[in-house]
């Protein structure tokens, strides 16, 4: 199984692409999907983050951690960062190298993660192949506040600055894919690196 590990930025457009490879009949394993299950209710994580980060960050109505909270709390203070992600991401990155284990063994020819500190953790050493998605500041500023209305280009400027850079991340990379352009042009890249994994595990098998 050829194992591609997708990241970029925040409003890079990860999401996009993965959905692309889904279309080829790809299993995505999606690192924050992973996050957030990680953290349901009651669960060890979730006392251990409402214990540190205290009750503020638990929705009253439906006991589950309110995400943009926490987020604001910790994209605000670097340490807090920081501490969040030593608690969180040993879980994660256990969890999702035990999901690609299990593809692994049901005979998938490939799988995609989708993961946008696949970097910064050291994922990028359990995947074959590192894919980054790339945009300009201009479109992703666009793009995140038509997603979420109520980030403002200070929040946006902020949650980045605790981030890998582009460029950075693209030293890591095998493959890149520009989404700049229309969704037409983002497929086009699309198909040609899936042909091109293809190609390589057909030599493999």
């Amino acid at each position: 199984m050829i194992t591609l590990g997708v990241t970029g930025i925040m409003g890079a457009g990860k999401t996009t692409v993965c959905n692309m490879f889904h279309e080829f009949g790809i299993k995505i394993i999606d690192a924050d999907m992973v996050a957030h299950r990680a953290i349901s209710p009651f669960g060890p994580m979730w006392w251990a983050l409402s214990e540190y980060f205290g009750q503020g960050i638990i929705d009253r109505d439906t006991a589950e951690i309110d995400r943009q909270k926490l987020g604001t709390i910790v994209f605000g203070d670097y340490f807090l960062l920081q501490k969040l992600n030593i608690l969180m991401h040993p879980l994660i990155t256990k969890e999702i190298k035990y999901q690609l284990k299990q593809l692994d063994k049901s005979g998938a020819r490939m799988a995609v993660l989708d993961a946008p500190l696949l970097i910064e953790v050291g994922l990028h050493s359990s995947v074959d192949k590192v894919l980054v998605v790339l945009i300009e500041q201009s479109n992703r500023l666009v793009r995140l506040q038509r997603r979420d209305p109520q980030l403002t280009s200070q929040d946006i400027i902020q949650r980045s600055c605790h981030q890998m850079s582009q460029e950075v991340k693209q030293r890591y990379a095998d493959f890149v894919i520009d989404n700049n352009g229309n969704l037409q042009k983002t497929r086009k890249q699309v198909n040609l690196i899936f042909k091109d994994l293809m190609k390589k595990q057909t030599k493999i098998h």
